[in-house]
């Protein structure tokens, strides 16, 4: 089942470290086991069950093994991905001058996942040359205020270097890309500005990422024209919704419990973001409690003494 893959050194890293970290801690245990067997044996023979439950309950709660911490190299290197999907490049890095001097991508231009050639695209028909996207629905032209909260999206779709953590498989997709991000924390406040920019605009969809509501070769439209505030209601559910649930609205503060969809500043806030969910994900994935050989080894010899009495 593991035949091809490729580990990492992180993860190499980490289990070797849990394997030291273990074996440091049975040592000494199997020694105290053998020097106090005659006192544990007696103990399990007790016919207190209040002094076999007592035993039980110290030496379980103390001899919890858990894995060593989550470095900063290997939450680096976790988050140091993109998507795979048709634009973007297998790994962010910097993309040039062409971010400061012709295109608005600026807050990802040291570290993108998007080609310069990608983000001058973006800003020539937003979505239409790369995925036959049209913003401009039911006869209307959209909006300038609205189209420029769709450029930040574009731009931090294809850009943002920072969502590992959200990454999953699409299933549905076939030409497009072979993985998306889901439920990536968008402020509140970001979902808001963006809702108010668009709600009095026109689409024809419900779910601008559902392909199935789009006639793909008419020229878009196959539901009914609705304004966006007609059609989303409200700011959570339109943040939720618009491109099927990549984004989940998020009360908090930007760069600490959500990311914001243009992290202007020198230092992209969303990293913080991110890095607070990797270390999260890491820590959950090599850190699972185990009970100890001490706690195990208690256990038999308790059960034994009971079928002894």
């Amino acid at each position: 089942m593991l035949k091809g893959r490729v580990i990492s050194s992180p993860e190499r890293n980490r289990f070797q470290r849990s394997c030291e970290s273990w074996f440091s801690i049975s040592k000494p245990i199997f020694a105290n086991i053998w020097h106090n067997f005659p006192l544990l044996l007696s103990l399990a023979r007790a016919r207190s069950k209040m002094a076999k439950y007592v035993l039980f309950v110290l030496v379980v709660s103390s001899q919890i093994a858990t894995s060593p911490a989550v470095s900063d190299e290997e939450i680096d290197e976790f988050l140091n991905i993109c998507i795979d999907a048709k634009h973007h490049k297998s790994q962010p890095g910097p993309e040039g001058d062409v971010f400061n001097k012709t295109f608005h991508c600026t807050p990802w231009k040291s570290h993108a996942c998007c080609k310069a050639n990608t983000t001058l695209k973006i800003r020539e028909d937003g979505a239409l040359s790369l995925y036959n996207m049209r913003w401009d629905q039911c006869n209307r032209s959209m909006s300038t205020e609205c189209r420029r909260y769709f450029e930040k999206d574009t731009c931090m779709y294809e850009c943002s270097p920072y969502l590992k953590p959200w990454i999953v498989v699409d299933t549905k997709s076939k030409k497009t890309r072979k993985e998306r991000f889901m439920n990536v924390p968008i402020c509140s406040r970001d979902c808001g500005e963006w809702f108010d920019a668009c709600k009095g605009d026109f689409t024809c969809s419900n779910n601008w990422g559902d392909y199935t509501t789009w006639n793909w070769k008419t020229g878009m439209c196959k539901m009914e024209c609705k304004t966006f505030k007609q059609y989303f209601g409200d700011p959570e559910n339109f943040c939720n919704k618009i491109f099927n649930y990549s984004w989940k609205y998020t009360e908090g503060k930007a760069g600490e419990d959500c990311m914001t969809l243009w992290p202007s500043g020198s230092t992209n806030i969303n990293k913080k973001v991110a890095e607070k969910y990797a270390r999260k994900h890491l820590t959950t994935e090599s850190s699972a409690p185990v009970l100890s050989t001490q706690a195990i080894v208690t256990v038999i010899l308790l059960s034994l003494g009971g079928s002894l009495l």
